[in-house]
């Protein structure tokens, strides 16, 4: 399969808590202590992507499964590497922007200057007091003067806001002051981390809190998979209809993983910490049945661990009839018929 567009996981550190990441530990807001924490180098990307592979790309993104692309030190170095590879490349980074001072920010945007380029900045509110209930550990006015620092110096910056019934009533107050700071764009969404259910707690410096799901009606995040609810997998036939494939997309993290996706990838990392059940339901006999240390570079070379990546995907398809995996099924599967109770 073409690979034309990679999502890229630089790290699993980050500056922030919050409490539905898969970093966190929601007792107390603080990392998982089986995290590995790696940052990917320029040499480490540059392994994982050598020039040949990178001139064939159309677009890439930097969203951490388990980190802010924006803590790591060789981020800017990386990507002018990208650039000088294929300088038509479209980037994203996506980051809480409640790191780094605002020279560093101006930097940013002096790279990317007169290349396709976008920040998207995870803002979930218009104010400190509603940002930091989700964001915990970032500063609102940090943020504001990070942003328009890079604004400032040509950059372009989209505010992405995450919605919960906490932080409802600022989102046309937020959407007012991204277009007053010069965003480019703002998106609201809810979160899909409750798991069905109807409330999500968690703690922070000894105090308990609530998130609860918004009250006013938002599209998801992404139109393009289904997220067929965990609570309704037993009772929901699907055809899986592979996102990667769709979009000759591929995901590479810290750790040297080529793989299919970040759901696929975030599942390898556990596996590789011995955080992931063998045999589990969600991809785990699909892993069992498959090395997936074929797709990792470090280990194999850049070459191999390509063609690891078609076989493991020509690997998943043999499951899709079935009904599995269920990771597969929650994220890629169209709903066909749902048999009664």
């Amino acid at each position: 399969m073409t690979i034309s567009r990679v999502h890229y996981d630089l790290t699993d550190l980050c500056n922030a808590g919050c409490p539905q990441c898969a970093r966190t530990d929601p007792d107390g807001c603080k990392p998982k202590d089986w995290l590995a924490r790696r940052v990917c180098s320029l040499g480490d990307f540059q392994r994982y992507s050598p020039p040949e592979f990178m001139s064939t790309l159309r677009s890439i993104f930097f969203c951490g499964n388990y980190g802010d692309p924006a803590v790591v030190p060789d981020l800017v170095p990386i990507l002018q590497y990208c650039w000088a590879c294929n300088p038509a490349l479209a980037i994203k980074v996506y980051s809480n922007a409640s790191i780094r001072p605002v020279s560093w920010w101006r930097d940013l945007a002096g790279a990317a200057s007169g290349h396709s380029f976008r920040l998207i900045a995870a803002i979930d509110g218009a104010s400190h007091e509603t940002n930091r209930l989700y964001r915990v550990g970032t500063d609102f006015s940090r943020i504001m003067r990070n942003t328009e620092a890079f604004i400032s110096e040509g950059g372009e910056a989209e505010w992405w806001m995450l919605v919960f019934r906490h932080n409802e009533h600022e989102v046309t107050t937020a959407e007012q002051m991204a277009g007053a700071r010069g965003f480019v764009n703002f998106r609201s969404y809810p979160s899909n981390r409750f798991g069905g259910k109807p409330s999500f707690t968690y703690s922070h410096k000894g105090e308990e809190y609530v998130l609860m799901p918004p009250t006013i009606t938002l599209a998801p995040k992404s139109a393009t998979t289904h997220k067929i609810a965990v609570e309704d997998l037993a009772r929901t036939e699907v055809v899986i209809s592979c996102e990667a494939r769709r979009a000759s997309e591929a995901f590479i993290d810290f750790m040297g993983y080529l793989s299919p996706c970040c759901h696929v990838g975030r599942r390898i990392y556990m596996k590789d910490r011995g955080m992931f059940p063998q045999g589990d339901s969600w991809i785990g006999d699909a892993f069992d049945t498959f090395d997936t240390r074929r797709m990792n570079i470090d280990q194999v070379g850049f070459a191999s661990a390509r063609a690891a990546y078609d076989a493991f995907l020509n690997h998943l398809e043999a499951y899709w009839a079935h009904q599995t995996p269920h990771v597969c099924k929650v994220v890629c599967g169209k709903k066909q018929a749902v048999s009664a109770a």
